[in-house]
């Protein structure tokens, strides 16, 4: 939640809001101070809720963000504290549909450059506008001229964006493959970048090959060409909510031929190239936080896997059992055991403790 604002499990986040809370309400607070050489950075999460009424029912529910006890909206919230957070549902990176996809590469991005979530932000609301009034034309209540102001704002806006993800999908080719090499022992690994700036949805140009000003005008021309069809269907059918992320395996695509062994090892070595990313994006060292990375990999796999984590600085790895764990590994870490909402610090660490 610090490092992008919003929960990453929950779509609602009305769902983090306990029922004992919800029922009388109250104050609480999510706060992290990341340090970075000298320079302290304090992020605070605090949400207000109102009991719901007898009436109606409803929740009461007010966030706020602060930076350095400073106001910050969500957009100049992001990517003060840099985090690479892995869990079991980023298997869906590679399983699941493609605004999964896209999301993973948001998040990647936001974290190291804030303009780009802006960019996001203004597409979206362009493609809300632009489609809506698609529609009003379809019935016959707008003119079609009405549509050139969104051309240029979507293709404006939607070249920026597109022309971040191949930047971002570059810099995760260069150390997500040799990364996953390492893991899997020699398996291939490949990204694809597949964007939607045409009207075709496999014979798309080589945007790296392009400018953002190429895309942009690529985009127009595309949207003047799909006209008839667009206002017939009511909706944007090209542009960045359609782009994809194509990960192949032994030039295989992972998502239908993966096993959930090979797609955890797939997700993590994105989460360490992210990891890199962003280091080299924002000059800022992420704390890798691993939940359950290691259950369903064998024992030599997780050792693999617990070397390429300890490579970076500040390393936060969740497991259900320590015996899942080295003991070289353990012996090196500072342990702690979360029990019934209690969190207690293990002697492991210091050998006075060996299960």
């Amino acid at each position: 939640m610090l490092a992008i604002a919003k929960s990453a499990r929950s779509s609602h986040e009305r769902e983090l809001v306990n029922w004992s809370l919800a029922e009388t309400g109250g104050h609480m607070q999510v706060l992290g101070v990341g340090r970075e050489g000298d320079i302290a950075t304090q992020a605070q999460i605090d949400i207000d809720v109102t009991a719901s009424g007898p009436t109606n029912g409803a929740l009461g529910f007010r966030k706020g963000l602060r930076v350095n006890g400073i106001k910050r909206s969500a957009i100049d919230f992001v990517g003060n504290l840099n985090i690479v957070f892995f869990e079991a549902d980023d298997l869906e990176i590679i399983h699941g549909s493609p605004g999964r996809r896209r999301r993973y590469l948001d998040i990647l991005i936001s974290q190291s450059n804030p303009a780009y979530l802006k960019s996001l932000q203004r597409y979206g609301q362009v493609v809300t506008q632009r489609n809506q009034l698609l529609r009003r034309i379809r019935d016959g209540l707008s003119e079609e001229n009405e549509l050139a102001f969104w051309d240029e704002r979507f293709a404006y806006e939607g070249a920026r964006v597109t022309d971040s993800r191949r930047r971002a999908v570059d810099g995760l080719n260069e150390h997500a493959v040799p990364a996953h090499s390492e893991l899997s022992h020699g398996d291939d690994l490949e990204l694809a970048y597949r964007p939607r700036i045409t009207a075709s949805s496999t014979d798309q140009p080589n945007v790296g090959l392009m400018t953002t000003e190429m895309i942009e005008q690529e985009m127009k021309r595309t949207l003047h060409g799909l006209r008839r069809r667009e206002i017939a269907q009511g909706i944007s059918v090209i542009g960045p909510h359609r782009d994809d992320l194509d990960i192949r395996l032994n030039d295989n695509p992972a998502g239908s031929f993966a096993s959930r062994g090979q797609a955890r090892t797939i997700a993590l070595s994105l989460k360490l190239a992210e990891a890199v990313f962003v280091t080299r994006s924002t000059g800022r060292t992420p704390v890798l936080a691993l939940d359950d990375i290691l259950s369903e990999l064998d024992p030599e796999r997780r050792q693999l896997v617990l070397e390429a984590a300890t490579r970076h600085e500040q390393v936060l790895l969740t497991a259900t059992e320590t015996g899942i764990v080295p003991s070289d590994f353990l012996e090196s870490a500072d342990v702690y055991t979360v029990m019934n909402g209690r969190v207690t610090q293990d002697a492991i660490a210091n050998g006075s403790k060996n299960d």
